[in-house]
């Protein structure tokens, strides 16, 4: 659930609180106890705020993301080889389920490129936990980035892979870490990037940045 949805929800629930204690207070039982009323103003903030940490988080964008992975993952298997590596014309004239996960790695360098920040591709991901360095712009900081192409599979990144990345990043001196999926990630593994402040990046993103960014580059390959 998105933020805004839970805020709305606590709201109206705290709201309808009010006015039921109100017309009880007022109408129904006809008092004028200060006491009361106060607890009923000072209790409906505490029952919103309540109510917003009970409402769940993420599980409308985990669904979507399961949704987009189920949808591509039935594509056509006509998949060449898993360790695949072609010309980067050809990486973006494919559609993202016929990436090889070395290509669909390949595409995130190239966007980052195109974008401006600066990447540099490690050694395959020697370390086990990173596989691009970029410029954070925004925080003027290099970012490690690990990236995972799961869509045939659809297996979600776990709390294993997160803490993998967030040691490994050290290993280049970075501050700042992002994981790229082409699937999504478990709710613990989402508190626990949280925690070590990851950003994550699941399909629902990478259709929105790298796919939009793919089809404008073959457009511009094709005029």
């Amino acid at each position: 659930m998105k933020k805004k949805d839970r805020k709305l929800i606590s709201s109206t629930i705290s709201g309808l609180f009010m006015i039921i204690s109100l017309y009880l207070y007022w109408i129904v039982f006809d008092s004028n106890n200060m006491y009361i009323l106060f607890g009923i103003i000072l209790a409906t903030p505490f029952i919103e705020a309540m109510t917003y940490r009970m409402l769940p988080k993420n599980k409308k964008s985990n669904k979507k993301a399961r949704s987009r992975i189920k949808h591509n993952s039935k594509k056509p298997k006509g998949r060449a080889n898993f360790n695949r590596m072609r010309e980067d014309h050809e990486i973006i004239s494919s559609p993202l389920h016929d990436l090889s996960w070395r290509e669909f790695e390949r595409i995130c360098y190239l966007y980052f490129k195109a974008r401006g920040h600066k990447p540099k591709e490690t050694s395959n991901g020697a370390d086990g936990g990173v596989d691009l360095i970029i410029y954070n712009r925004y925080h003027k900081a290099n970012e490690a980035v690990q990236i995972k192409h799961y869509l045939s599979s659809g297996n979600q990144i776990t709390v294993k892979e997160i803490r993998e990345l967030n040691s490994a990043k050290r290993n280049h001196n970075c501050v700042l870490a992002r994981f790229i999926t082409s699937s999504g990630f478990t709710q613990d593994a989402l508190r626990e990037a949280d925690r070590y402040r990851i950003q994550c990046s699941n399909i629902d993103w990478v259709m929105n940045h790298i796919e939009k960014w793919r089809k404008t580059e073959l457009e511009k390959m094709s005029s």
